[in-house]
């Protein structure tokens, strides 16, 4: 591969699911499981395209080794999961929670399962579900492992998700000036981001799909994980750093960057070159074979090299699927190497109490040969100035 891939709005093919859980299937039979269950929506949607809100209603996907999965749901909501999924299911339907002694969604979940079964659990999954499931039970996370490695068509909705943030991030930098609060640039990107959706995909789901944007200004940058207020309002010269992301129908990516309005203070230009170069690290090192927590110390070690050792918060980067945040990690604690069809971000971040924060996101594809940028914004200082 040696392009950006084209992008895919459309939703996935049985074909696309079947394989996803051949995929589970073949950790099973490493793992010599019987049976796997998973309770998590992110997975239950990684493998039937339903999604679903947490409630006291529980939804279970019973995979067996061989033949139809079954799906534990209830009556109220099996037209709903008839809908949306598109992988072949078998459905064991309760009628309320709570119900009547044998009548529950347990007495039926039992009854799948037989008592001498190995059974694979996720290390999500609730107590009380883990508790009430059958056989002997192995602690794996099977389809977590399965989501590492993206195909064709999860790297097609990326690149159209990516698309979308790119148009929302293009806005925010035409509107953001000082003065400007952060509702209205919430509201404007989201809403131009929101309009994409809509034409492209009019049977997005809403449950998968969640867009935001915001500006942490100069005084508040360096704390990158505060949520600005509504009415923060940004301010004349900078560190600002802008975050634009969210998922689009599933399919989770994010861009970011540091930029400057009217002025670039004269003690920023330093921290703001030394995330670059520990950015342009990590671009470097980002390629197939290449271990993430030696990613991650190498990066590092610009930044601590350019004298802001201390000023480190954070990872490198993190992964990409069907949300936001998830494996790999680009972490000192992830020994994990690079393969291709991973998606990841890049994101060495400085940041300095009383100075700001400096940090650029991009959502990246690992390639047969290195590395593939899908986001796109200004990079060089001169063009991350914008005049006022």
């Amino acid at each position: 591969m040696t392009g950006k891939p084209e992008p895919i709005a459309a939703p996935p093919s049985a074909e696309e699911l079947n394989r996803r859980l051949e995929k589970v299937r073949a950790l099973m039979l490493e793992q010599n499981l019987d049976y796997y269950v998973s309770f998590d929506p992110v997975n239950v949607y990684y493998l039937t395209n339903f999604a679903n809100y947490i409630h006291e209603r529980p939804f279970i996907l019973v995979i067996p080794k061989e033949g139809t999965p079954k799906m534990v749901c209830p009556l109220l909501e099996t037209t709903h999961v008839k809908t949306r999924a598109r992988l072949p299911l078998e459905y064991a339907t309760y009628y309320e929670f709570p119900a009547p002694k044998g009548q529950n969604w347990f007495d039926l979940y039992r009854k799948l399962i037989p008592k001498d079964a190995r059974v694979g659990v996720e290390s999500a999954m609730p107590f009380g579900i883990a508790k009430k499931t059958p056989g002997k039970k192995v602690l794996t996370d099977i389809i977590e492992e399965a989501r590492l490695i993206k195909t064709d068509y999860e790297i097609g909705r990326t690149v159209h998700a990516c698309e979308i943030i790119n148009e929302g991030h293009r806005k925010l930098l035409e509107i953001t000036r000082p003065g400007v609060l952060v509702v209205y640039i919430y509201s404007e990107v989201q809403r131009l981001m929101m309009e994409r959706i809509l034409a492209d995909l009019p049977d997005f789901n809403v449950m998968v799909t969640s867009m935001s944007a915001a500006v942490w200004p100069p005084s508040i940058s360096h704390d990158p994980h505060r949520v600005p207020t509504p009415f923060t309002a940004m301010e004349e010269g900078g560190p600002h750093v802008s975050g634009v992301g969210g998922k689009v129908d599933g399919y989770g990516v994010e861009i970011e960057r540091t930029f400057f309005l009217g002025k670039v203070p004269e003690d920023a230009k330093k921290p703001f070159e030394v995330s670059m170069a520990a950015r342009a690290r990590a671009y470097e090192l980002a390629k197939p074979g290449a271990v993430l927590s030696t990613i991650d110390r190498e990066v590092r070690k610009v930044i601590i090299k350019g004298g802001y050792g201390d000023n480190i918060l954070h990872r490198t980067g993190h992964g990409f699927g069907i949300t936001g945040h998830e494996a790999p990690y680009v972490a000192l604690g992830d020994n994990r190497e690079l393969v291709p069809g991973m998606l990841i971000s890049i994101e060495p971040g400085v940041y300095v109490p009383g100075k700001g924060g400096f940090r650029h996101s991009d959502t990246i594809l690992i390639t047969d040969t290195g590395n593939i940028k899908l986001t796109e914004g200004p990079e060089r200082l001169e063009d991350l100035t914008i005049p006022i």
